[in-house]
C-alpha cells in the first residue's frame, strides 16, 4: 500500500539537527524585553508579582500617616487650641480623644494612600466582615469581663480595693456627669482601638505576610509576621510615662493574642471591641491606670497595695504578674470558640 501524501498546510517532520536544538523553559516577556534598561531595573526594584514591594509599601502608609497626622493636628489646633501630647499628671476623656482623633485621621490617610496606589481594598486588611457588629459586641465583654476578673482576683489577694468616689454633687448632676465622661471616654478608647488595630494588626500584620508569604509559606509566615508585630506594638509602649517591663511583655501578648483572633475570625472586630472596652474599663469604670496614665476623672475608684509586680504599681493592672494566666485564659477561650468550631476563617 502506498502512502498519500500529506496536506499542503501540516508541519514537515522535525529534523534531527532541530530536535537537537534546546529549548529555553524561560523567556523574557516581550512588554520586558521591550523595555529601557533603566525601566526594568525600576520595575524589579519597586514592584513584585504581588505589586509594590512590601518595604515600599510600609513607607506609603507612613507617608501618608504623617501627612494627614500633620493636616488633622493643624485643624484641631484652629478649633480647640494645642493640647499637650503626653499629659504631665493625669489624663482626661477631652485630651484622649482630641489626641486620638488625629492620629486616626492620619492612619485613614495612610490606608488611603495604599488603597490608591496599590489597587488594593480594605478586604486584605481584615476590616470587611458581615458580622463585624457581633464580633465588635463580643470582644466588649469579653473585655469588660477580662478586666473585671483581674482585678476582683487582686481584691481577693488582698492587693487592690475597688470603691465608690465620693459625691460631692446631687445625685442626678452625678448621673448626667458620669453619662457624659462616660462617653467621652468610650469614644477615645474606640479611637484608640481603632488606631492600633488598625496599624498594628491590619496593616502592618498584612504587610510582613505578604513579605515573608513566598519564602515561608503561608503558616509560617503568619507566625513570624504575628510574633514581629507583636514585638513591635509592645516596644512602642516604652515610650508611655510609668510604663515597665511586664507591662510592655503584656502589651506585646495581647497582640499576639489579637492576631490569633483575626486568623480565626477572619476579621479585627473582635480585638477592636476588646481593646476599646478593656481600656474603658480601666480609666472610666474602675479609676487605674492604663500603661502608666492615670485617668482625671472615674466612676470608680481602685486603691493598690502590695509589691507592683503583683499590683502593676503606678503602670496599671497590665503590669501585674497576675495578667499573665488571664491572657493564657483569653487565648484558650477565643481558640474554643472559633477555630476548635471550625469558625476559623485565615486571610
Amino acid at each position: 500500500m502506498t502512502t498519500e501524501p500529506s496536506d499542503s498546510g501540516s508541519n514537515p517532520p522535525m529534523s534531527s539537527e532541530s530536535a537537537d536544538l534546546p529549548q529555553s523553559s524561560t523567556q523574557i516577556p516581550v512588554e520586558m524585553a521591550e523595555m529601557p534598561f533603566e525601566t526594568r531595573i525600576m520595575q524589579q526594584v519597586f514592584f513584585g508579582p504581588a505589586g509594590l514591594r512590601s518595604g515600599w509599601r510600609l513607607l506609603l502608609f507612613v507617608a501618608g500617616l504623617l501627612l494627614f497626622a500633620a493636616l488633622a493636628e493643624i485643624v484641631l489646633t484652629l478649633f480647640f487650641g494645642r493640647i499637650p501630647l503626653v499629659p504631665s499628671h493625669a489624663l482626661s476623656p477631652a485630651m484622649l480623644l482630641r489626641n486620638e482623633a488625629g492620629t486616626l485621621i492620619g492612619m485613614s490617610g495612610g490606608y488611603l494612600a495604599v488603597l490608591l496606589f496599590c489597587h488594593q481594598s480594605l478586604r486584605e486588611y481584615f476590616w470587611i466582615d458581615t458580622r463585624w457588629l457581633r464580633r465588635v459586641l463580643v470582644g466588649i465583654v469579653a473585655g469588660f469581663c477580662a478586666l473585671t476578673i483581674l482585678l476582683l482576683s487582686m481584691e481577693a489577694l488582698h492587693l487592690a480595693r475597688i470603691g465608690r468616689v465620693p459625691d460631692a454633687t446631687p445625685r442626678q448632676s452625678m448621673a448626667l456627669w458620669l453619662l457624659l465622661q462616660g462617653l467621652f471616654w468610650a469614644a477615645g478608647y474606640v479611637c484608640v482601638a481603632l488606631f492600633e488595630e488598625g496599624v498594628f494588626r491590619c496593616f502592618l500584620l498584612r504587610t510582613l505576610l505578604q513579605a515573608f508569604g513566598k519564602k515561608l509559606g503561608e503558616t509560617r509566615s503568619w507566625w513570624l509576621a504575628a510574633l514581629l508585630s507583636s514585638m513591635i506594638f509592645g516596644g512602642v509602649h516604652w515610650s508611655n510615662h510609668g510604663e515597665s517591663l511586664i507591662g510592655i511583655s503584656s502589651a506585646a501578648a495581647i497582640g499576639f493574642i489579637f492576631c490569633c483572633t483575626i486568623r480565626w475570625t477572619g476579621s479585627v472586630w473582635w480585638a477592636v471591641g476588646f481593646h476599646a472596652c478593656w481600656d474603658w474599663a480601666q480609666s472610666f469604670v474602675y479609676g487605674t491606670p492604663d500603661s502608666g496614665m492615670p485617668p482625671s476623672s472615674h466612676w470608680l475608684t481602685t486603691s493598690i497595695f502590695g509589691p507592683a509586680r503583683w499590683t502593676g504599681g503606678a503602670t496599671g493592672p497590665e503590669g501585674s504578674l497576675l495578667i499573665l494566666p488571664l491572657l493564657v485564659l483569653v487565648l484558650f477561650g477565643t481558640y474554643a470558640a472559633y477555630a476548635r468550631r471550625g469558625k476559623s476563617q485565615p486571610a
